[in-house]
């Protein structure tokens, strides 16, 4: 991909098209755009450094016979020369034994007039295709929880139209709440609950107090623990990405509504 100016929604296409293609075993495009100053960092495996150390890692990947569940890319320019694609795919195994949940961040940059990859960072977590997002409450989780709650009145629940049935949801026991294809997850601490509706439509029934973080995302600021470069990290674990072009604003306003300000 050789141009003078990096057009984003091109880069997002090509981030595309890169991924699908490592997913089946074919790697060689990917290689094509690494160079010296390319720097690869993914969960479980070494830091490596330039493109030559990146190739000999991965030259003996062969592919996994997947299915992809669900992919967004978002592109940010950092001028004409330079620009990220952030973003995540879920991926589950034919056979459905297993589904991998894989949080990336890939920098572009042009070099002697080539778009080349200097930087990717995959983080991966692993999980069974129903297993649950649950809160694994250890002792000081438990008493954190408990002590939130206590101090906030349960409010008005909202009625969930899930599947045949309604539930009745307190928002204040919701971590996260995610669009799923054409539904939307309601992540609790102690449940997942798949819902009906849009995620557009939930927002509206949702309290102020949810913000959202990205596209697709509406975080409930009480179970942050931590707030990193382009990412905030709940107390059940979980990372969400936050685009890097919204980071400074989203990190003031999340850190505002922690303070109670």
């Amino acid at each position: 991909m050789a141009a003078k100016k990096i057009e984003l929604e091109k880069i997002a296409a090509l981030t595309k098209e890169l991924f699908h293609a490592h997913y089946e075993g074919d790697l060689d495009k990917w290689f094509s755009y690494l160079c010296p100053d390319s720097v690869y960092l993914g969960t479980g495996e070494p830091l490596l450094f330039g493109g030559d150390a990146i190739r000999e890692h991965f030259k003996g990947f062969t592919g996994k016979a997947i299915n992809i569940i669900q992919e967004e890319y978002f592109p940010f320019s950092f001028g004409d020369s330079a620009t990220q694609v952030c973003g995540q795919i879920v991926v589950e195994s034919l056979e459905g034994s297993f589904r991998v949940i894989n949080h990336f961040t890939i920098s572009y940059r042009m070099i002697g007039g080539e778009l080349k990859m200097v930087h990717q960072h995959n983080s991966y977590e692993y999980m069974q295709p129903r297993e649950s997002k649950v809160l694994n409450l250890d002792v000081n989780t438990t008493q954190f929880v408990r002590s939130l709650l206590l101090d906030r009145p349960s409010g008005c629940r909202i009625p969930i139209r899930s599947g045949t049935q309604t539930i009745f949801v307190n928002p204040n026991t919701v971590l996260y709440v995610q669009s799923q294809r054409r539904k939307t997850e309601f992540v609790c601490i102690d449940r997942v609950i798949s819902c009906n509706s849009s995620i557009g439509e939930i927002g509206k029934e949702l309290p102020d107090l949810f913000y959202p973080l990205r596209r697709g995302y509406l975080v409930n600021p009480l179970f942050i623990v931590a707030i990193r470069r382009f990412e905030v990290e709940l107390i059940s674990g979980i990372c969400i990405p936050v685009p890097a072009l919204t980071y400074q604003q989203t990190k003031q306003d999340l850190q505002g509504m922690i303070k109670g300000k």
